[in-house]
């Protein structure tokens, strides 16, 4: 490959109920070049914003299905919910991001105002 020819971008990802950074590898490959062997990323932590945990309902967003112990992070009377999955080298990190995700699209609305 030419030098110089990697580069990486962070890209912001939002979603109804969550906000997401990724950082993208952008490559452009010689021809004559095979496509590089990459393994698949893997997540290391979610972090649900504090709009998000009180459109959620405080409760809920505490108590996931998977393993995971979210760390609260800002004030207690609005914190954000940090969710932290691994290291990076286990795959089933993903699995346990999309079981998260569907535990938290589940959130009962509060209809406390």
């Amino acid at each position: 490959m030419v030098a110089g020819c990697c580069t990486s971008r962070a890209i912001l990802v939002r979603s109804a109920t969550s906000c997401a950074t990724y950082e993208v590898s952008l490559r452009r490959l010689a021809l004559c070049a095979g496509s590089p062997s990459q393994a698949p990323p893997v997540p290391v932590a979610f972090t649900l914003g504090a709009r998000n945990v009180r459109d959620i309902g405080l409760t809920h967003a505490r108590r996931p299905p998977v393993g995971i112990r979210p760390v609260p992070l800002g004030p207690s009377s609005e914190p954000a919910l940090h969710y932290p999955l691994g290291d990076g080298s286990d795959p089933s990190a993903l699995v346990a991001l999309r079981h998260l995700a569907a535990h938290l699209r589940t959130g009962v609305p509060r209809t406390d105002g």
